[in-house]
């Protein structure tokens, strides 16, 4: 068992702390109780371990408050999950969600031996203004039963789940469990916000990866110490501990567990802040301006929401910092500059959203900026030439920029595409020839 831990630590780069985690000394038995503050939760089918740990509102994970939260807008949180039913939700009862599982494809055999719930305390409770962290763990798998027994008393208390990736991960796990155990799952039908899919659409261009864990390092200004584990290695850790009962590892899982649900708050008051508000007209103060490659992403996130005034004015803000609208320079911030492909992406769609919007001689100067800067496209080509054929009537124009696409086309490498866009460009040559000789024939 240890030989094959050590090969997966290997495959996903550990290096430094593996030791560690894979003893070859004789373990004892540490029950995972003597490790970690926490409490017996009784049920009809027996005891389930709850570990549980409290944090002031004030508490601050990464670069903000835990109590951020709770000054969002439920509209603005309804808006970023596409889910409207959550414009109702009152914030301190959301629950953020995740689970530590024996496998991680999600399959039928898969279980969760850890559920983690954070959430404010309720205005009744003893630890009012304070932020809960409580982790349902399996001892043993025979626990389950009780585990779910639990949860089903707890999850009915919260209106909406906040997660990363748990639509698709987390909570098709739980409530497969509940099914099998032929128990109404007590997620079935909740609100969801799911910040995956806002975290990469807002990310998608700035960082190679959107990952919780990148995420944590590049933008929410999270460190996690050293007691943190690989969540690659975490369900051979697991069935480590069934085997040996040395429960020590399962600490650094339950801390792995706990900052996860902590970074789940910090994430969810940064998309929606930015979502809401990205040049910080309420005064509200940051801590990070947005780079251009963050912009690009929200321009085209707004754009596919039908916000085009935002979208325009992301786009513009991409590659241009200052905002002649305010008379300022929006950031001074290392590596704000666009790459060149991303730059011709900018140019691109904000062409193409004024163009939408019929304000084509606008469109015209950044087709025209793209003609230069991406040299090996012929789009903005095309473009030009339609603008100066329909709109412009400029008909000598039009031939010079389709035969400059032209020449640019025969350069590509051979094949049916580039036959294909041959044969449209000489078709729209044709046709512009013979239009500029058609009044020449029609004076004789």
């Amino acid at each position: 068992m240890h030989d094959a831990l050590r090969r997966r630590l290997r495959e996903l780069g550990v290096v430094r702390g593996m030791r560690e985690l894979t003893s070859p000394s004789p373990r004892r038995r540490v029950a995972i109780e003597n490790l970690t503050a926490g409490y017996f939760h009784t049920t009809s089918h027996g005891q389930c371990f709850v570990a549980e740990e409290t944090y002031p509102l004030n508490h601050v994970h990464g670069d903000m408050p835990l109590s951020s939260f709770l000054a969002l807008s439920p509209e603005n949180v309804a808006q970023i999950a596409q889910d409207q039913t959550l414009a109702g939700v009152d914030l301190k009862r959301a629950c953020f969600l995740d689970t530590e599982t024996t496998g991680l494809s999600g399959g039928a055999g898969t279980m969760a031996f850890v559920v983690g719930l954070g959430f404010f305390a309720d205005a009744t409770d003893a630890a009012a203004e304070s932020f809960r962290v409580q982790q349902y763990f399996l001892r043993d798998p025979g626990d389950e039963p009780a585990m779910l027994e639990a949860l089903a008393e707890r999850l009915p208390e919260f209106k909406a789940l906040v997660s990363f990736n748990g639509r698709s991960f987390d909570v098709p796990i739980i409530e497969n469990r509940f099914i099998l155990a032929r128990t109404p799952a007590p997620t079935a039908g909740m609100p969801h916000l799911d910040l995956l899919h806002p975290a990469r659409r807002l990310w998608r261009y700035h960082l190679p990866a959107r990952t919780l864990g990148a995420l944590e390092r590049h933008v929410l200004g999270v460190l996690r110490e050293q007691d943190d584990v690989p969540g690659g290695v975490i369900p051979y850790l697991y069935r480590d501990y069934l085997r040996t009962g040395d429960g020590r590892d399962m600490k650094r899982v339950l801390y792995h567990n706990a900052i996860d649900i902590l970074s789940l708050v910090t994430l969810a008051v940064r998309i929606c802040r930015t979502f809401a508000d990205p040049w910080n007209e309420t005064g509200r103060e940051r801590s990070e301006n947005l780079s251009g490659a963050e912009f690009y992403g929200l321009g085209r996130w707004y754009a596919a929401e039908s916000k085009l005034t935002d979208a325009e004015r992301a786009y513009r803000t991409a590659f241009r910092p200052f905002d002649e609208e305010r008379n300022q320079v929006l950031r001074k911030k290392p590596g704000f500059d666009l790459t060149p492909d991303l730059r011709a992406r900018v140019l691109r769609d904000l062409a193409y959203l004024l163009k939408r919007a019929d304000r084509r001689a606008e469109a015209f100067a950044y087709w025209q900026q793209l003609a230069l800067e991406a040299t090996d496209s012929i789009l903005a080509h095309v473009e030009l030439a339609k603008y100066f054929e329909w709109h412009v009537e400029d008909l000598p124009l039009a031939t010079r920029w389709t035969r400059a696409a032209l020449a640019q086309v025969e350069h590509w490498p051979a094949g049916m595409y580039r036959d294909d866009v041959l044969a449209e460009l000489h078709y729209r040559l044709a046709r512009l020839e013979r239009k500029m000789k058609k009044p020449q024939n029609h004076a004789e």
